[in-house]
């Protein structure tokens, strides 16, 4: 493993630690703030109106959280398809859901978080896809 690719498996490292605190968190206060939050920025820039709901903000904002895992994994791994991150996304959200909707009474779980999270894994393994040839250039012109 080279040394770009432990760094990013520190940043990944990370990433995933934070980001099951705010998933496993026993309420989920701060989360609807952040998904608020998004839907302001956006309203200042422009992006409003009758479809730019809560609840299609808290779906984008589900898919989007996901990304990085998925995108910076295929640094780690770059021999797992777009395939293998989209199963291991399902079975995580799938997992993250299931304590949420078991252990945590002030959560609520739900399948549209499911298939948010692997979406957004979808996206970031597909994203990795489409920088990877200039990241080999980039590394080639070295």
């Amino acid at each position: 493993m080279n040394r770009s690719s432990r760094v990013v498996g520190v940043l990944l490292s990370v990433y995933l630690v934070l980001l099951l605190v705010a998933l496993l968190a026993p309420e989920s206060g701060r989360q609807t703030e952040a998904v608020l939050r998004f839907q302001h920025v956006l309203a200042r820039i422009g992006i409003d109106g009758p479809r730019v709901t809560y609840d299609r903000l808290e779906v984008v904002s589900n898919a989007l959280i996901v990304v990085p895992v998925a995108l910076m994994g295929s640094v780690i791994r770059p021999d797992w398809t777009w395939r293998d991150w989209t199963a291991v996304a399902f079975v995580g959200a799938l997992a993250v859901e299931t304590v949420q909707g078991v252990l945590l009474p002030d959560r609520q779980a739900s399948f549209s978080d499911v298939v948010a999270n692997t979406a957004g894994a979808l996206a970031g393994a597909l994203l990795f896809r489409l920088v990877r040839p200039m990241l080999r250039a980039k590394g080639s012109a070295r």
